[in-house]
C-alpha cells in the first residue's frame, strides 16, 4: 500500500473543519461532491451524511488527543505522577477510539452509498440494519453487490494490513478489557534503566508511541478514501 501525498489544511465543506494537512481532503471532498449532486434528495441521504460528518470529526479528534499525549509524554515521561499519568491513559484511550471509529463512520458511510445503488442488498431502514453496519459486513456486501470491482481489492488489502488491524486491536482492549499500565524499569549500577513499555503492545512509553500511530491512520485512510473516491465516481455518476 503506497504513502500517499498530503493534501494540506482544508476547510471542509461538510462542517466548516479546518483539517490537519494528513487528512485526504481531497478525496473526501470529491467522494461528497458525487454523492450530493446526484443523492441529495435520496431517503437515505442523513445516514449517508451523518457517516461523513462524523469521519472528519473522529479523524481530527483522534490527531487532537494523539498532539496531547504526545506533548504531555515530552514534558512529564512515563513515570508521571498519578494524575498526569491519568491524563497519559486518558488521551491513549481517546486516541485509539477516534482513530479507528473514522474507519468505522468511513463504512458507514460507503454502506449508504451501497444502498443508493442496490437498496436490497444494503439494508438500512431498521435500528438492527443500522446496527449490524461494520467494516467486514460492508465488505461482504460490496463482494454480493460488485464482486468484480477493485474496490474489494482496496478492502481487503486494508483488513490484511498490519497496521490496521493493530489499530483495530488496540481499540477493543482499551475499550473492552483494560487498562494495561506500563512496565517501568529500574537500573542496577552505573547501567541505563531500559525504556518503561505499555504493556498492551510493549512499546516504549513515549511520544513515538503515537506520533508513529498517526501517520498510519493517515496513510490507512489516504488509500481507502482515494480507492472509494473511483468507486463512487465510476457508480454513482452512472444512476
Amino acid at each position: 500500500m503506497k504513502n500517499l501525498a498530503k493534501s494540506g489544511n482544508s476547510i471542509l465543506t461538510t462542517n466548516g473543519l479546518n483539517m490537519p494537512n494528513i487528512f485526504p481532503t481531497i478525496s473526501y471532498e470529491k467522494i461528497h461532491k458525487i454523492v450530493v449532486l446526484t443523492q441529495a434528495n435520496h431517503l437515505l441521504y442523513d445516514h449517508y451524511a451523518g457517516a461523513w460528518n462524523a469521519l472528519a470529526y473522529r479523524f481530527k479528534a483522534a490527531i487532537d488527543h494523539g498532539d496531547a499525549f504526545i506533548s504531555s509524554a515530552e514534558t512529564s515521561g512515563s513515570t508521571s505522577p498519578p494524575d498526569e499519568r491519568y491524563l497519559q491513559e486518558k488521551v491513549l484511550f481517546d486516541f485509539f477510539s477516534a482513530g479507528f471509529s473514522a474507519f468505522e463512520s468511513t463504512f458507514y458511510g460507503l454502506h449508504t452509498i451501497g444502498a443508493f445503488i442496490s437498496p436490497a442488498i444494503f439494508p438500512l431502514s431498521s435500528t438492527k440494519d443500522q446496527q449490524l453496519v461494520s467494516p467486514t459486513r460492508t465488505r461482504d456486501l460490496y463482494t454480493r453487490a460488485f464482486p468484480t470491482d477493485p474496490i474489494l481489492n482496496t478492502f481487503n488489502t486494508l483488513f490484511r494490513d498490519v497496521k490496521y488491524q493493530k489499530l483495530r486491536d488496540t481499540r477493543n482492549i482499551l475499550t473492552h478489557r483494560a487498562a494495561p499500565g506500563r512496565r517501568i524499569y529500574v537500573s542496577i549500577g552505573s547501567g541505563k534503566a531500559p525504556m518503561t513499555e505499555w504493556k498492551l503492545n510493549n512499546e516504549a512509553f513515549e511520544p513515538s508511541l503515537i506520533a508513529s500511530s498517526k501517520n498510519e491512520l493517515s496513510r490507512l485512510l489516504f488509500y481507502l478514501l482515494e480507492n472509494s473516491a473511483k468507486f463512487v465516481k465510476k457508480h454513482l455518476k452512472t444512476l
